[in-house]
């Protein structure tokens, strides 16, 4: 499983990088004091040196200050002039929310009198406290979609940002921290561009959803307690954890996206959408049995073919399941999950209710293997078997 890997940030609630005091002199910086002119000692010279080492240091320390800095002040567009008790008294957006709000959001938490919201936080914060003092929205809701927008919209700006220090590190040849600074200095010019795809990006997606919320309206006979038919598939790369000990970082990190890369390619070719992905698995759904069945067998034929990455293996199963917080629930996700922990290296593993329901679907499309019962923890025996390509054709990645 992989792990964040976090950049460079400035902590909400901390001195804003341009005011941030760092060593004044050399000495100070290398925790000792300047040697007097009078002093003969052997290791003259090496405090030279050190001097030197950490002159560059400093200067380096405040080319990173100056970067940051300076991409704040493009983010933030203003200065932290508010503290909560601030909003409260001269905006009416009460001290709770406003903490609910900044905690939600992933921020540490700070005391009713630190000054640390711009106006553009108290814009976003009030109009959202708003929607809940006109009882538009619950305070629990509220609470809900702030810890969505801070949890996807934080992997999102670590994802842009390692990117862009990734392909400094590729493309320039530069090491890890010139190519960490590079990305400060470039992010500026790229903010507004970034900034318009987001908001693209989120309404084209909920637009979708609103789509697929409406197509259940029309169905009959709902199961309350686990109201969406969905198809859910498990895919995880082999031998992963093996990998991971011969190869270096870089090396991990490569297979990680090129994984999650060709696996979003398929599910996305193949009428799906990714759930999630945590290292070497990703996690997927589709809305009919034979979009799950095209997408299992497409990710095991596609990953398992490629010299670049180990064989995977899937587990897939078509059911009920109930979703919150971009995630989904019950018996048939643990089902898939439990398949995928059993199947065999470059093969995709279902039920006997999933292989009905696919080859009622697409009758022909995809064939069975012989099965045998297994014993799957926490859910109990369960007579499984292997998916596999029949008559349906592949899917064309346009690769």
């Amino acid at each position: 499983m992989s792990s964040d890997i976090h950049g460079t940030e400035s902590a909400p609630g901390t001195p804003d990088a341009t005011t941030a005091h760092g060593p004044t002199t050399p000495e100070e910086a290398a925790g000792k004091a300047a040697p007097s002119a009078t002093d003969t000692s052997p290791d003259l010279e090496q405090t030279s040196i050190d001097g030197e080492e950490v002159l560059g240091l400093n200067r380096r320390f405040a080319q990173v200050r100056r970067s940051v800095g300076a991409l704040e002040k493009v983010l933030l567009q203003g200065p932290r002039k508010y503290s909560r008790r601030d909003l409260a008294e001269e905006q009416g957006i009460p001290e709770r929310l406003t903490s609910v709000y900044w905690r939600s959001l992933g921020f540490s938490p700070v005391d009713e009198d630190t000054v640390v919201y711009t106006e553009e936080d108290a814009h976003a914060i009030g109009d959202l406290a708003a929607i809940v003092e006109d009882d538009a929205l619950s305070e629990r809701a509220f609470s809900s979609i702030t810890r969505g927008l801070g949890f996807h919209m934080g992997r999102l700006a670590m994802w842009i940002t390692e990117a862009m220090v990734d392909e400094a590190k590729v493309v320039d040849g530069l090491g890890d921290a010139d190519a960490r600074l590079q990305m400060l200095d470039r992010m500026p010019e790229l903010l507004e561009t970034l900034e318009s795809q987001v908001v693209f990006t989120f309404r084209r997606q909920l637009a979708a959803y609103a789509a697929r919320a409406g197509s259940e309206v029309l169905h009959r006979g709902t199961d309350e307690l686990f109201p969406l038919q969905r198809a859910v598939g498990f895919a995880d790369l082999v031998q992963f954890t093996r990998l991971s000990r011969d190869l270096s970082g870089a090396e991990l990190a490569d297979v990680v996206a090129r994984f999650e890369a060709v696996g979003r390619d398929v599910i996305s070719v193949g009428g799906g959408r990714v759930v999630k992905t945590v290292g070497d698995e990703i996690m997927f759904l589709a809305d009919t049995p034979e979009d799950g069945a095209q997408i299992a067998v497409s990710l095991a034929e596609t990953i398992t073919a490629d010299p670049d990455l180990p064989p995977l293996r899937v587990g897939l199963a078509w059911g009920s399941m109930f979703s919150r917080y971009g995630d989904v629930f019950g018996p048939t996700v643990n089902l898939a999950a439990r398949m995928e922990s059993v199947a065999r290296p470059g093969t995709v593993m279902i039920d006997p209710d999933t292989a009905d329901a696919v080859e009622k679907a697409i009758p022909g499309g995809f064939e069975v293997a012989e099965g045998e019962d297994v014993d799957l923890h926490g859910i109990g025996t369960v007579h499984l078997a292997e998916l596999r390509r029949g008559r349906s054709a592949a899917l064309d990645l346009g690769l």
